[in-house]
């Protein structure tokens, strides 16, 4: 270890000193006081909207990185995932992919020495992110090179995230993931250590979580770990156990967001519980914020940079998503709490499972069917004497009026009416938003 430190320290104190002035954006992201969602430097609700270009730093030409990232910020995406060390395949392999310079990201292989090079590409985009209005959810390493190949350990672990943490501690853009899509178990102490080198590299400037392999979410390893800012699941194939999965680590205590950060990727060939088609996009999506979450999409062909995987940015999946994004900026969604019990029947389950979440104020109520269904909803979960009631279709946006209905309060009585109301997915539409609004005479 006595050998590395000298280089080690050197490329520390250069690299921090050559840190670039970042421009101004909404960041760093903190999360709210409640510990339920996530703020920008305002205090303003800040809504995660996340996509996945995991090889955005080794397989990306600057070009195609520059081009991708003013692509999904114009759409309206707010977070992109990507890692620094990857490998080939799917990035978990001994050996580090270089730059599209040649730059390796360490000398020798050894996390101790890092490549500042290699870096300097980093800086460019994190910098060209920024400017674009983008949050980079930044993983330090793929986890392959912590459960694999060793490279990361509990010897330099805590140094190389130091480092890391130092270099972009004035960056107002900046996530850091934990992790790597494996499993924490057995490996705990080196991904704590990897979190101490980054919270004191950046000095507590930025978020810090954890992502974890499939099934799996960090609420299992780490919850309670004071690095642990907010936690991250994945679903892969179940993506039908999304919104469970979810609302179970929202109930957790401490109380801390959760992200669903990795479900079923639009277009992906290998899934049991395939095709995963624009419906499946959508249900991932709005049963996570349904059940009081935040969401990243992905596209396979797109990540994968499989042949035209440019074509594939305006695919119908990431439009929807986006879509989501702007019928929720209309309503206070930050304030709304998930809520079956305002079905009387027909919640469903699994892959067609329908949710619902309500204003605490009781002027508003959301419900998501997820597929042609009928309902009965509770009206009295509005608090004003009429609910009125409106449709929007999730995969256009297409809005139509649904009627006004007594909710069964204000009704001069001491108790409110038991009113219930069918409700059916109107026409031929997939799925369906359901709107409902107080009003008052």
């Amino acid at each position: 270890m006595r050998r590395h430190f000298a280089p080690f320290l050197f490329i520390l104190l250069t690299s921090a000193l050559s840190v670039v002035a970042w421009a101004e954006v909404p960041g760093p992201i903190k999360v709210s006081p409640n510990g339920r969602y996530f703020i920008d430097r305002t205090g303003k609700p800040f809504f995660w909207l996340g996509d996945t270009a995991w090889p955005l730093f080794t397989r990306y030409s600057s070009s195609q990185a520059e081009a991708y990232l003013k692509r999904r910020a114009t759409q309206g995406f707010t977070v992109i995932h990507s890692t620094l060390i990857w490998g080939s395949g799917g990035g978990n392999h001994e050996s580090p992919r270089p730059n599209p310079d040649g730059h390796l990201p360490w000398l020798n292989n050894d996390p101790a020495t890092p490549n500042d090079a290699f870096f300097r590409h980093v800086d460019h985009l994190v910098d060209f992110a920024n400017r674009q209005g983008l949050i980079l959810a930044l993983l330090p390493t793929s986890g392959g090179f912590v459960n694999d190949s060793k490279v990361i350990n509990q010897g330099n672990a805590r140094q190389y995230g130091r480092w890391v943490g130092t270099r972009y501690r004035n960056a107002p853009n900046i996530i850091w993931v934990n992790g790597g899509d494996r499993a924490a178990a057995g490996f705990e102490m080196e991904y704590r250590e990897l979190a101490r080198g980054l919270r004191e590299g950046d000095q507590g400037a930025h978020l810090i979580t954890f992502h974890p392999c499939g099934g799996r979410s960090s609420s299992q390893y780490f919850h309670t770990d004071d690095w642990l800012d907010f936690n991250m699941l994945q679903t892969w194939c179940d993506w039908h156990e999304i919104y469970p999965a979810v609302i179970s680590d929202m109930q957790l205590s401490p109380v801390k967001p959760t992200v669903m950060c990795e479900g079923a990727y639009e277009d992906g060939p290998e899934y049991p519980t395939g095709p995963i088609t624009p419906l499946i996009v959508r249900r991932q999506a709005w049963w996570s914020v349904m059940a009081g979450g935040s969401h990243t999409y992905g596209q396979n062909q797109m990540w994968r940079m499989q042949p035209e995987w440019e074509r594939t940015l305006d695919s119908p999946g990431a439009a929807q998503v986006v879509l989501m994004k702007q019928i929720l900026a209309g309503l206070k969604w930050w304030e709304l709490i998930p809520d079956q019990s305002v079905f009387s029947t027909g919640v469903g389950s699994e892959r067609t499972l329908n949710s619902a979440m309500r204003s605490a104020t009781g002027d508003c109520v959301l419900v998501y069917l997820s597929s042609q269904c009928n309902v009965f909803l509770y009206m009295s979960k509005i608090a004003a004497k009429y609910a009125k009631a409106t449709w929007i279709y999730p995969a256009t946006g297409k809005r139509q009026e649904a009627g006004v209905f007594l909710s069964g309060n204000h009704n001069g009585k001491n108790f409110p009416d038991n009113r219930t109301e069918l409700f059916s997915t109107p026409g031929h539409w997939e799925d369906a938003i359901l709107l409902l609004e107080g009003v008052h005479e």
